[in-house]
Parts: structure tokens; C-alpha cells; sequence
């Protein structure tokens, strides 16, 4: 049952080319983003891993997060983990082209093109005060 409440996650399936521009936030200053994204599914389709290998500002960084359905909230979900030792948990929503991460100290809005092979969108950062600061400008296309 949950691999087709994912089966419309299937447009990530494969390899994207990402790049950004970092905003100055309280986090930390403006940058550069280029990284390289892979999503998979797992054996039976219920879960997909995505893996990031990233540069900001030249600095590596990686990650890796999984996505599925919980059938008790019934909701989409991603967890992440990078390697800074940083685990999040997200909500996650896909709407037609619409695509949305909702996470308590960050939050993603964007949308896919018509032909569902570039991801444009904006991830905004939760600052000191509490209010939402734009952080990262991004654009995935598939390779």
C-alpha cells in the first residue's frame, strides 16, 4: 500500500545536477551551492534514498535522507542525516509540479517544469528570532 501512495515520487528517480546561491542568513554568509544529487528506490518501492554530494563555496558536504509514506500520520516524510552529524526530520508534499519541505528549522517551496526534468525552488532557514530567512536559491536538473 505505501508503494503507491509513493509511486509519484517516482519523477526523482535518477541523477540532477544542483546548483544555488546562499543568502547571508544568521547561519552563516553568502555562498555558492553545486552539488550532485542521486535518488533510488529501496527493494519494494516504499522508500527512496537520496544521496547528496555537495560544494559550498568549495566545501564539500554529503548527506543522505529517506523518504516514504507513514501510514499512522499519514503523511510523506523525509529524514536526513549529513555529515556534520546533523539528523532532520521533514514532511514532505508533491502536488501536481509542486513540491514542498516542511522541517522545523528549515522549509523548502518549489516546483517542477512541464517536462518534470529541472526543480526550481527556494529553501528558507529558521533565524535566531524565530522568523523565516531566505537562505538557498536552487535549481536541480536531471543529468
Amino acid at each position: 500500500m505505501a508503494a503507491n501512495r509513493m509511486s509519484k515520487f517516482d519523477v526523482f528517480i535518477g541523477t540532477w545536477n544542483t546548483s544555488g546561491e546562499v543568502l547571508e542568513t544568521d547561519a552563516g554568509p553568502a555562498s555558492t551551492l553545486t552539488a550532485t544529487d542521486t535518488y533510488r528506490w529501496l527493494p519494494g518501492r516504499h522508500f527512496i534514498v537520496h544521496e547528496v554530494d555537495a560544494r559550498f563555496d568549495g566545501k564539500p558536504t554529503r548527506s543522505m535522507e529517506v523518504m516514504g509514506f507513514d501510514t499512522s500520520k499519514q503523511q510523506h516524510f523525509a529524514r536526513s542525516f549529513d555529515d556534520q552529524g546533523v539528523a532532520e526530520a521533514y514532511v514532505v508534499e508533491l502536488h501536481g509540479r509542486r513540491w514542498t519541505i516542511s522541517g522545523k528549522t528549515a522549509r523548502f517551496n518549489g516546483g517542477f517544469d512541464a517536462g518534470r526534468n529541472r526543480l526550481t525552488g527556494f529553501w528558507e532557514l529558521k533565524g535566531r528570532r524565530g522568523r523565516w530567512q531566505p537562505w538557498i536559491k536552487l535549481e536541480l536538473a536531471r543529468a
